[in-house]
């Protein structure tokens, strides 16, 4: 199957995830006419239960997967990259079994640590799930690396319908064997997403691989182990120590609230409409923007690898100003239309100042999100965590400083985010700059993409009272605006030769 070029894979992978999120939202709403507040709660808590579980036990291993097939195909070693498939495949079958084992068996424990004795039933169904995400990411990982975005993106949309069509019936079917079980039910829903998704990417590799190269495995197993766990256990680390730092984010949040005066109840509820509304729709565009990092993986590991400085040079400047070119226009979207994108989604717009306040990180955290990718593709692999630990820092100290203020609250969080972001994009960026002699375009990365944003800006500002008031508001309203600030966007970005072209049709070719 022929590789994509670095901007058609993230494209794939863009609208793989764009439509994989609109089909997790279509999912989760009719769920919640069948379950209600109790049983959302159970589904949610067995959820949670399973990323936190997941994520510890593979973090790490799909970057360096795809890394060293990345390397190693760009040397030519295609028997080598068969070879990292095969031991990375038995090395995530153990643990898949493991680890679903644990968590079945472990379900009362973690259901009662989440203090809901409801979850344990919900919590097993979702188990094997465990087993078949390990198994499935080995193959994932191969495919990522070797620039093919198809079955990741096939595999992906394929898993978001099952989830949504055996967990919509299943739910239904035991409706009336009370809570944990119509929960548990719609949790095996992502169990068999999970299967299907997993086997697409099984059969995709075993009929599509060469098998001239599979034969000639010589490589030594010990040497790619050890290769391997040199790069995913600082992964692994950086993880745990990330969450924790998450965890004592959200506890500081809570608990400064009370201290700024803030009764439990309106702690909740201000921390509710933060996290639920507001965050929610800030991490949208994040989220399908991520896939630029995938994306870029591969190329950076393998221009490094052959010693391909201008390969590299040249993705990683296609790369952030992707990141930042598509990133500025989420972030006025969001700074100017809050109210409207959250009367139009959630039918409640109290948070739409919260929304407003967060907007600006899009572009901070997008451009952090590349820049990270890039760094560890070129082998800096703990850099970015250090460079986030400082972020962090910032983060929780201002946090702990605003919040408190009754004046301020939980806009203080939406602030530190702000700070710490714009302190994490530039030290990624001098560290591209320093540590990987890579020179960067600042005037065609910031500068232009900053003008044609500011001009976007200033006409949805200027036109919004005049389309309200032949349109009123809502959804309609919504589209136009965002269709006239898209429009002067794009168009100043060719005015300023941000982007030509002759460029845009170079990029497609690869």
């Amino acid at each position: 199957m022929k590789k994509q070029s670095f901007l058609t894979g993230a494209v794939i992978l863009m609208i793989a995830n764009a439509i994989s999120k609109i089909l997790g939202a279509v999912f989760k709403i009719p769920l919640t006419y069948i379950l209600n507040e109790d049983g959302m709660a159970v589904f949610n808590i067995a959820f949670e239960v399973y990323i936190m579980f997941l994520s510890f036990i593979i973090s790490g291993l799909p970057f360096a997967i795809s890394k060293m097939v990345a390397e190693s195909n760009s040397r030519g070693e295609y028997s080598k990259t068969h070879r990292i498939v095969k031991i990375s495949t038995i090395l995530l079958v153990c643990i898949g079994i493991v680890g679903s084992v644990a968590l079945y068996f472990g379900s009362p424990f973690f259901a009662l640590a989440m203090k809901e004795e409801k979850a344990i039933y919900a919590i097993q169904m979702i188990a094997p799930s465990i087993f078949f995400v390990a198994l499935g990411t080995a193959y994932k990982s191969y495919y990522q690396g070797v620039s093919n975005m198809i079955p990741t993106a096939l595999s992906q949309v394929t898993e978001a319908i099952v989830k949504l069509a055996s967990g919509y019936y299943l739910a239904v079917l035991f409706l009336n064997y009370g809570v944990e079980k119509t929960a548990g039910g719609a949790i095996m829903g992502v169990t068999s997403g999970e299967i299907i998704a997993t086997a697409i990417l099984m059969i995709m590799y075993f009929y599509g691989r060469d098998k001239k190269y599979v034969k000639s495995e010589k490589s030594d197993t010990a040497e790619i182990l050890k290769e391997l766990m040199s790069i995913a256990l600082p992964l692994l680390c950086a993880s745990v120590v990330a969450n924790a730092i998450n965890v004592a984010d959200t506890t500081l949040v809570r608990s400064r609230l009370l201290d700024g005066g803030f009764s439990s109840d309106e702690a909740r509820f201000l921390y509710g409409a933060y996290t639920g509304y507001a965050l929610t729709v800030f991490h949208l565009p994040v989220g399908i923007l991520a896939t630029l990092g995938v994306s870029i993986l591969p190329v950076i590991a393998g221009a490094i690898a052959v010693n391909n400085t201008k390969k590299a040079q040249t993705a990683t400047d296609i790369g952030i100003r992707l990141a930042v070119m598509l990133s500025m226009p989420c972030a006025v979207i969001m700074y100017l239309m809050s109210n409207e994108i959250l009367t139009v989604l959630f039918h409640n717009s109290s948070s739409s100042a919260m929304l407003t306040a967060i907007a600006p990180c899009v572009i901070m955290m997008c451009v952090t999100q590349i820049t990270s990718a890039i760094l560890q593709s070129a082998g800096k692999i703990m850099l970015p965590f250090f460079t986030a630990l400082c972020g962090s820092a910032v983060k929780l100290s201002v946090s702990w400083y605003l919040i408190a203020m009754p004046e301020i609250n939980i806009y203080g969080s939406a602030i530190s985010s702000n700070a710490a972001y714009i302190l994490v994009m530039i030290l990624n960026l001098i560290a591209i700059h320093k540590c990987l002699s890579l020179k960067l375009n600042i005037t065609a990365i910031i500068i232009k993409p900053a003008i044609a944003t500011a001009l976007m800006f200033g006409v949805m500002y200027i036109s919004s009272n005049y389309i309200s008031a032949i349109l009123g508001d809502g959804f309609v309203y919504l589209a136009v605006m965002c269709g006239i600030g898209m429009s002067a966007y794009v168009l100043m970005l060719f005015l300023t030769n941000a982007i030509s072209v002759k460029e845009v049709r170079k990029i497609l070719k690869g």
